[in-house]
């Protein structure tokens, strides 16, 4: 078989995390769908960046704990991830994930 991870690319730990959190978003994702939820967003951003480390911020293990661990996108232009994404050459930066309103109160 082919190494899992070729030189200068993100070790095995690394892609098990990000395929860990892509099926997360994506399944959590889906089952909105499922059950007819009609607080989720039609179009969703978050699509663009699953499954590609390349489009997540690096080291993915020590970023992932600031990024959605699933879909809780609400309204019509409600999802948390920024458009673009590969087509514009893009990748997801932690400042442009909008803080979620009423998670931290000072």
């Amino acid at each position: 078989g082919r190494p899992m991870s070729a030189p200068g690319s993100a070790g095995v730990p690394e892609l098990l995390a990000v395929w860990r959190w892509s099926a997360n978003v994506l399944q959590s994702r889906l089952t909105r769908w499922w059950v007819g939820d009609a607080s989720l967003p039609f179009f969703c951003n978050a699509c663009q960046y699953l499954f590609r480390p390349s489009r997540l911020p690096t080291p993915f293990v020590a970023a992932e704990r600031y990024l959605p661990a699933c879909c809780n996108c609400t309204g019509v232009v409600g999802c948390k991830f920024p458009r673009g994404g590969p087509t514009q050459g893009r990748k997801l930066e932690l400042c442009r994930i909008p803080v979620e309103s009423g998670r931290v109160q000072e």
